[in-house]
């Protein structure tokens, strides 16, 4: 690691001091390394991310297509030609219906496997994850259930029986935001969409209501512990709850919605009414009170994004939610990263917690997942709630992920009273100031008053101590 000096013009303490800091702006987030690169040996932390270039002139494996766009073109394409089957059975044309839906079901399918296989084998840069959880939720939640419709559709003109039978899905077209929230806070945005088959001609809607299942027992609550929880659709088919709430808290329990909806409809002539209902979303723990309950909620959410109904999952795997996780957590947008975790961060957390890197650690199960919570979450608690901890954090001011050999290493030539503030690889949720002293490095376990926002002397601690930036540097 390079370190290099800077006077500091923004930085709020007295002019001409110097603060130690881990800079992401000079580091290339974006910077790629192929799968068979020795991740450990990115000595100089250059890398925020770990993952491949694409081959431009091929789109051989699964990652080529994800990183080249090709999945989202075929997914595109996929979809213009099942509307086109929609045509076809309306109009009772079924040449080469059944093959060419066949066709897009295995194609589907085939997507669908590959996207879930990447989750699990490559260590994907954050970007190419998201676009990747896009993807997979296009295929779920629109491409899948509107194909299945037309299937049905087939079956029923093929064999003239069951025509009175209603072809209507609801379904979750988006939602924005899943997880720990807090009770009376907004959701956000979930937007809902009725999918019909291709003969039914008219439909006439009810309201469209939510109602919460509790993920871990399947047992449906009571809808009023919702608020603004009832709207109605658009013409094109649409509804969306802009402003749904938790009226009481779900904590420890995962919670999930589903939406019912009454409906009237037109098919083959017959009128006929029916109750439909979605599949689940995504799961939400409704918090009474962040700051004793965010740490457990948050990781309760990573365990049950992460492994599903999995004992053991790849390291790959974790690392790939953990950092989806990790800029909610320290409250970064996708588009604005001001402190993106590094593949050699990672490495490091396993390190700490395992005594095994991501060269050698390629499973990790539940237990050990929760080990590795207690500590790594207590901290990003921390970060979160308390305002002056997340302002160092997020502007590079505490490097974090440094062990206390690293730690003396970087500070052994210093003058004295220069220090760094790094994470406690002892204690769960602490964090130690290594400094310089005339008779050597030391470190200091900052102690939970150092840390509460009421008290001062922290701050005043960095402001009155000569501090210098260290600077992760690309070897060019």
């Amino acid at each position: 690691m390079m370190l290099q000096t800077f006077t500091i013009d923004n930085f709020e303490q007295p002019a001409g001091t110097r603060g130690i800091r881990a800079c992401s702006q000079d580091m290339n987030p974006n910077l790629p390394m192929t799968p068979n690169t020795p991740i450990i040996d990115d000595s100089e932390g250059v890398f925020s991310v770990l993952g491949a270039v694409p081959n431009s002139n091929h789109c051989d494996t699964p990652f080529d297509r994800l990183t080249s766009n090709q999945y989202y073109n075929t997914l595109r394409e996929l979809e213009r030609q099942i509307k086109s089957i929609r045509i076809r059975l309306g109009q009772r044309t079924l040449q080469n219906v059944e093959e060419d839906l066949m066709k897009y079901r295995l194609k589907i399918d085939e997507c669908a496997r590959e996207i879930e296989n990447l989750k699990s084998t490559h260590y994907l840069r954050i970007a190419d994850f998201n676009n990747l959880l896009s993807l997979e939720e296009f295929i779920n939640f629109a491409l899948s259930p509107q194909l299945s419709l037309y299937e049905q559709d087939l079956r029923q003109l093929e064999r003239n029986e069951n025509l009175n039978t209603p072809l209507l899905l609801l379904t979750i077209l988006s939602q924005q935001t899943a997880g720990p929230i807090k009770k009376e806070k907004s959701i956000g945005p979930v937007s809902l969409r009725l999918m019909t088959g291709a003969t039914i001609s008219q439909v006439q809607t009810g309201p469209v209501q939510p109602e919460l299942v509790e993920t871990s027992q399947k047992i449906k609550r009571n809808n009023q512990e919702l608020e603004n929880a009832k709207q109605t659709f658009k013409e094109n088919g649409t509804a969306t709850f802009s402003d749904l709430k938790f009226a009481s808290g779900t904590f420890p329990n995962l919670v999930r919605l589903k939406f019912r909806v009454t409906v009237e409809l037109q098919q083959n002539g017959n009128r006929i009414t029916k109750t439909i209902e979605s599949l689940p979303s995504k799961p939400f723990i409704s918090m009474t009170n962040t700051g004793s309950q965010w740490k457990d909620a948050a990781g309760t959410w990573l365990r049950e994004e992460c492994f599903m109904d999995k004992f053991e999952i790849t390291t790959a795997r974790l690392w790939n939610y953990f950092q989806k996780h990790y800029l909610i957590a320290t409250k970064q947008e996708l588009n604005n990263i001001k402190r993106p975790l590094f593949i050699k961060d990672f490495d490091y957390l396993l390190q700490a917690k395992f005594k095994q890197g991501i060269e050698q650690k390629k499973k990790i199960n539940q237990k050990e997942f929760q080990i590795f919570w207690d500590w790594i979450g207590s901290s990003l608690k921390k970060i979160r709630y308390q305002k002056y901890m997340l302002w160092l954090f997020e502007n590079g001011y505490i490097p974090c992920f440094v062990t206390g050999r690293d730690a003396e290493e970087q500070l052994k030539n210093e003058p004295q009273g220069t220090f760094l503030i790094r994470l406690s690889e002892r204690v769960d949720g602490e964090f130690v100031i290594s400094y310089t002293h005339q008779t050597g490095v030391r470190h200091y376990l900052l102690q939970p008053d150092d840390m509460a926002d009421k008290k001062k002397d922290f701050g005043g601690f960095i402001r009155t101590k000569p501090v210098i930036f260290v600077y992760y540097s690309s070897p060019n």
